[in-house]
């Protein structure tokens, strides 16, 4: 390790305080104590614990680490604790500077309350730094020989981050870490002396050396943050063994059986919330069949977050992300807990589940659904996944519930079904739902706010009043749809009255006076725009309505009483500006008394162009002055007069 190395090391080691507190007797006497050392000791290495330390020593007089701690004086127990006293004793035994005891206790995994210990300044789960199998990486061991003093195993240093589970390579070497030893024990396992001493051969031969790999961003990652606990990404937010437990589970799910899941759960994570989302949302969606729920699209990552780490608050950030997540998803019953969280009312509902509310069939629901445009008719997901806001549909479950079918709206109504008809041809009442949707269309509120809005504005009438005449029969004398008699009602131009003697739509009765004067006016005495068309032959394809829009000829705009809006329509004056400019072969044929089909063919002869300006086909008409020498050659006898 470079001396700058070192400076940054003791820099961190200082600064986080990794032990609860360093004894004011080393930092006042450590100087004092170098004369009471031991006077055969190693140099504390990068990365090294405290039991590695004592381990070499051991090592160097042949012992065992247990066997030299005997000798010296200092307890089991409270070592494997790292008890601040112990910690003391043997700091004052090597000539232990603060900075060189915070390091090697800030690498050595102290025990906290609950299952909780102590590394690199962070609390951590037990299960990430303890393991009853110790890992490292033989190509570090067996440099660590050119060290060596007295015997091969003096110089191994066993480092503090091959303790913790997710870091799963070397480095400096690129290679993963190998199991070396596997003791249940803590005090055995510890014995680092006596356990490299049986694989030394092993080591020193190459023999449990392993392929190289790539070293990942994650590994990358890992590394600095346990190294100098700089953490540039999101997850510095999160504590160590939190946010790398979440990148292997989250990697796991993504790419399944690659061989680097944590290198991908990092690359995802490292970005934020919304990343995390996003991944989320991939594995909802390749869980889509009808029985896959939550646990079949997370896998084991929903197992540890809902079960594992239940009560872990360190992971309460990622529950909540993938909570979010799966209620926008998944149609999750009110009161069903999920990832410790009990859900109060409906997020979403599937087909299925409102299918369920309103009591009707999947089948019957997904076509209301489609006819509503909640869903899309092409959503092929199942019945069970198909999910959509509640919001979207909340208003609409009490009516699914009410519909009935045009029978029962016409009783409803007090009307018969010709009188239904004629209300949804004019749009005054409309199904609910397409008829071929389902059999029971109709809302019958739709019925009572229409009948309660006619009442609202009705006088009571007298049986034997012929004045009066049915509002429907009104419309059907007048020839005009039920909406021209029913707008006037609603302005409250036109007097609208009730007998009681009879019910629903059919009580409702307007004044025959007034319907003729404000439903059945005059029109105007002029042609309409077809009619006019239709007189010199260019209806076809509104061909005159073409000459009119391009401003080729004149028309007049004139108010309708009967439509009660203002129309197009050609007077005396418009028809004369026509005829003193074009002709059509309609109007030839009449004039020269023969066929269309001949008239056109003589003008073909002749060369005289129908008239097409800019390419807009007006129909066959022409200009009069191109015709007019046309006219003067036809003999007097092919002129047949119409009018004759």
């Amino acid at each position: 390790m470079g001396s700058r190395q070192m400076q940054i090391s003791s820099e961190m080691a200082l600064k986080y305080a990794y032990r609860p507190r360093i004894s004011s007797l080393i930092a006042s006497t450590w100087t004092k104590t170098l004369l009471r050392s031991l006077p055969v000791r190693p140099t504390p290495r990068s990365h090294e614990t405290l039991f590695s330390l004592l381990s070499r020593t051991a090592a160097m007089r042949g012992l065992s680490t247990w066997e030299l701690t005997a000798e010296l004086g200092l307890s089991q127990k409270p070592l494997i604790a790292v008890e601040d006293a112990s910690v003391d004793q043997l700091s004052e035994l090597f000539g232990l500077n603060p900075a060189e005891s915070a390091a090697l206790v800030s690498w050595t995994p102290q025990p906290l309350e609950g299952v909780r210990m102590q590394f690199r300044g962070e609390p951590v789960v037990s299960r990430a730094v303890m393991n009853p199998t110790v890992r490292g990486c033989p190509r570090c061991l067996r440099e660590d020989t050119n060290r060596s003093e007295f015997a091969t195993v003096d110089g191994m240093v066993m480092r503090g981050d091959w303790q913790f589970r997710h870091v799963v390579i070397c480095v400096s070497h690129a290679s993963p870490l190998v199991p070396l030893w596997t003791v249940k024990r803590i005090a055995d396992r510890c014995d680092y002396a006596t356990h490299l001493s049986k694989i030394e051969n092993d080591l020193m031969e190459g023999r449990l050396d392993v392929a190289t790999c790539e070293v990942t961003e994650y590994d990358k990652w890992i590394d600095q943050r346990l190294e100098t606990g700089r953490d540039e990404t999101w997850l510095a937010n999160h504590s160590v063994d939190v946010a790398a437990q979440f990148c292997e589970l989250l990697g796991a799910e993504l790419v399944r059986r690659d061989l680097a899941p944590r290198a991908v759960g990092f690359e995802v994570a490292s970005q934020g919330p919304k990343s995390i989302e996003r991944a989320f949302h991939v594995l909802a969606k390749r869980a889509s069949g009808p029985q896959d729920e939550m646990r079949s699209a997370f896998g084991r990552m929903y197992d540890w977050l809902a079960s594992t780490a239940a009560n872990d608050p360190r992971y309460d950030p990622f529950r909540s992300l993938l909570r979010e997540v799966a209620l926008d998803i998944w149609a999750v019953s009110p009161g069903t807990k999920v990832l410790g969280h009990r859900l109060k009312a409906r997020r979403m509902h599937s087909v299925l589940t409102s299918a369920t509310d309103a009591g009707v069939s999947p089948a019957r629901m997904r076509s209301l659904l489609v006819s509503e445009g909640v869903i899309c008719v092409d959503d092929d997901r199942s019945d069970a996944r198909l999910t959509f806001p509640l919001a979207k549909v909340e208003g609409l479950m009490n009516v699914f519930e009410q519909l009935v079918g045009s029978k029962e709206m016409q009783r409803r109504l007090g009307c018969g079904e010709q009188q239904l008809e004629a209300l949804v041809e004019a749009g005054i009442l409309t199904p609910r739902f397409p008829p071929d949707v389902t059999r029971r269309p109709w809302n019958p509120a739709d019925a009572e706010a229409f009948l309660e809005r006619l009442y609202a504005l009705a006088q009571d009438i007298p049986t034997e009043d012929q004045e009066w005449e049915q509002v429907h029969r009104a419309s059907v004398r007048c020839r005009v749809k039920i909406d021209k008699v029913l707008k006037p009602i609603w302005d409250g131009a036109l007097a609208v009255g009730r007998r009681r003697d009879l019910r629903g739509y059919a009580s409702v009765f307007v004044r025959r006076s007034e319907v003729d004067v404000l439903v059945r006016p005059e029109r105007p005495d002029h042609r309409t725009l077809s009619e006019f068309a239709s007189e010199v032959g260019l209806n076809k394809h509104r061909e005159f309505r073409l000459l009119v829009d391009h401003g080729h000829t004149p028309v007049t705009v004139i108010y309708n009483p009967q439509t009660h809006r203002r129309d197009h329509y050609v007077t005396e004056d418009d028809a004369a500006a026509f005829h003193a400019r074009f002709t059509t072969l309609k109007l030839l044929s009449t004039r020269l008394g023969q066929s269309s089909r001949s008239i056109s063919q003589r003008l073909k002869a002749a060369g005289i162009e129908r008239f097409q300006p800019s390419d807009i086909d007006f129909g066959p008409v022409y200009f009069l002055e191109d015709v007019a020498p046309l006219l003067l050659r036809i003999k007097p006898r092919d002129l047949v007069s119409k009018s004759n």
